[in-house]
């Protein structure tokens, strides 16, 4: 049964591995650049680091940290770039996505049939991949410790100066009443 699990546990490594090596390929396919579109592949790739995270790391709270900066980084820039763009239409060709859907299929085709023929298929032939000695240096008390005394005082300064900045951009747009960005009207 441990033999299954282990072998279980490394394709899906590999899928995840897969999918992201697509999210990075799917915004080369489009001459049309959406923020919307960028977004949602960063949410996407933010989803795949964390699962992938949470399967390698002893602890859950790295990919849990990961996943709320990430998407609340993301939630500022898709402010930022709701005010700036203008109102486009979002809309994808389907051609496009047969290209892509093609390209992908092919692709894991190709690296099913290496798969195959190598016999990589089982982790017992991985003799590289052994994930109690891959991740050993997790054991240590430094990445266990993450917000202990010697890196606490900094991380308290910064939030506090996140939060601070945050304050003051908020306190300028509401003495303006207007958005940080004016956008000029146009008069037909």
């Amino acid at each position: 049964m441990n033999f299954f699990m282990d072998t279980l546990f490394m394709n899906m490594l590999i899928l995840l591995d897969f999918l992201l090596i697509i999210l990075m390929i799917i915004p080369n396919n489009y001459y049309y650049y959406h923020p919307l579109l960028m977004a949602m592949i960063l949410i996407f790739f933010t989803i795949i680091m964390s699962i992938k995270l949470n399967y390698l790391l002893n602890s859950f709270w790295y990919s849990y940290i990961l996943f709320l900066v990430m998407i609340g980084g993301l939630m500022i820039l898709f402010m930022y770039f709701t005010s700036l763009i203008n109102n486009q239409l979002f809309y994808l060709k389907s051609k496009n996505y047969l290209y892509l859907i093609v390209k992908f299929l092919i692709f894991m085709m190709i690296v099913y049939f290496y798969m195959k023929m190598y016999n990589l298929m089982y982790i017992d032939n991985f003799e590289l991949i052994n994930l109690n000695k891959f991740f050993k240096f997790m054991e240590l008390d430094l990445f266990k410790n993450m917000f202990m005394d010697y890196v606490f005082d900094l991380t308290i300064y910064t939030i506090m100066y996140l939060f601070f900045m945050m304050i003051c951009s908020v306190i300028i747009c509401l003495k303006s009443k207007i958005p940080l960005r004016q956008i000029n009207k146009i008069n037909y």
